[in-house]
């Protein structure tokens, strides 16, 4: 006689496999190395920079992105085009060919586990602040370049009526323009920009300082489908923070709205791999299904075995069962490997929008009021201006959040299940 537990026990054992967790992939640094890394990264941001080294290199696009804002923040420019220029050339490599793009397109590897290169909201952001520390700078070329660069990975979206359309991108490429002395490309870019969007802010030619304002906390991630395949975007956590006021030699200049990050993270349309983690988890779907019905083939022919133990049938049943115990078997392994789930990481200390305004030329911004939807002043701070060597052309920067005010891993980072 035959007994059936013997296939009970084969698909636990499958089961148990795909129960096994992995193990997280934080990185050991010994602390004289990581003292050597700090010692020129901004105090505050030492807990992101850490991250840098200890998060590896799965997530050292996003650790640099995080890192890099900070050091931005606190003026340490130098520290800070460092970090974005890390992360951008990885950023850039994200389409090339080769066996690194490969594997990103496997079924048998996890979203999560691959290196993060963000979604192109993220990029954007990145070549933006990249930008803004060219201007600083006074090298409106490159900052116009970057500024383009970031278009190009908001470009990366399958709907068509949402391609290029990182309207305060085009803004800032026509503020380097007109802060270079070339009001043709100027023109040329500020008008890209009302056609991406009509009600647009636009610069007066002769304006020379530009105040820039990161408003509130940032679109989350989530996942969706019956495997977590699906990358959906969660509106930003509210906050009381509405708009920023630039005070210059006490004038108050109201900031407009530029740019809402979670509109142009929920509105990239199918993004290719989207149909990566939908083909998976159809495959998935397939390979349990396929696993499943071998299964009971081999029950039923385990059945016919055991009633025909005496006749010559009984091998027949008894091969027929073991071909499909293996069949099944091997599916369901293959269908646990098979993991579809969408990267939920995401750049924690972004703004939930960006806000700007133009100041005339000798205007320099000594203060920032933040105010609620009221006009109720929350608060105010005294803002980072850049000016270009020669002091005909700068920005100031500010942010109603500290951009150092998050944790030291990302989130949703961990390899832990």
């Amino acid at each position: 006689m035959f007994a059936k537990p013997w296939l009970a026990g084969v698909a636990t054992s499958v089961l148990l496999l795909g129960a096994c967790s992995t193990v997280d992939d934080t990185i050991y640094v010994p602390p004289e190395k990581m003292a050597e890394w700090l010692i020129d990264k901004p105090p505050n941001a030492h807990h992101l920079y850490e991250s840098v080294l200890t998060g590896g290199q799965r997530n050292r696009v996003l650790n640099q992105m995080r890192a890099g804002l900070a050091a931005f923040e606190a003026g340490a420019d130098d520290i800070a085009a460092a970090s974005f220029d890390d992360a951008l050339n990885y950023i850039e490599s994200i389409y090339a060919d080769n066996p690194t793009a490969a594997k990103a397109r496997s079924t048998f590897v996890p979203e999560r586990t691959k290196e993060f290169k963000g979604e192109s909201y993220e990029r954007a952001m990145a070549f933006l602040y990249r930008g803004l520390l060219f201007m600083g700078e006074g090298d409106y070329g490159n900052a116009r370049a970057v500024f383009q660069g970031g278009q190009l990975q908001d470009a990366f979206a399958e709907d068509q009526r949402y391609q290029s359309d990182f309207a305060i991108l085009d803004v800032l490429s026509g503020w380097a323009s007109q802060c270079e002395g070339n009001a043709v490309l100027a023109r040329d870019f500020y008008k890209r920009a009302v056609e991406a969007r009509p009600d647009i802010y636009i610069p007066a030619a002769s304006d020379r300082m530009l105040a820039i304002a990161d408003i509130g906390l940032p679109p989350l991630k989530g996942a969706g489908g019956e495997y977590g395949e699906y990358l959906i975007f969660i509106p930003p956590e509210p906050v009381p923070e509405h708009k920023a006021i630039f005070v210059a030699d006490g004038r108050g200049y109201d900031t407009t709205f530029g740019e809402d990050l979670y509109w142009q993270a929920s509105t990239r349309g199918g993004r290719e791999v989207d149909k990566i983690l939908a083909g998976k988890a159809e495959f998935k779907s397939i390979a349990t299904g396929v696993g499943a019905a071998s299964l009971l083939v081999a029950d039923a022919a385990l059945d016919v075995a055991v009633y025909a133990s005496y006749s010559d049938d009984s091998d027949a049943a008894l091969g027929v069962a073991a071909g499909a115990a293996i069949i099944g078997i091997t599916s369901l392994l293959i269908a646990d490997a098979a993991r579809p789930e969408a990267d939920t990481r995401y750049w924690d200390n972004l703004p939930a929008h960006i806000d700007y305004i133009s100041l005339p030329a000798g205007a320099v911004p000594t203060e920032v009021i933040f105010v609620d939807q009221a006009g109720s002043i929350l608060g105010s701070l005294v803002p980072k201006v850049r000016m270009e060597p020669k002091g005909n052309c700068g920005f100031a920067y500010a942010r109603s959040r500290l951009a150092t005010d998050i944790p030291s891993a990302p989130p949703n980072a961990s390899l832990r299940r």
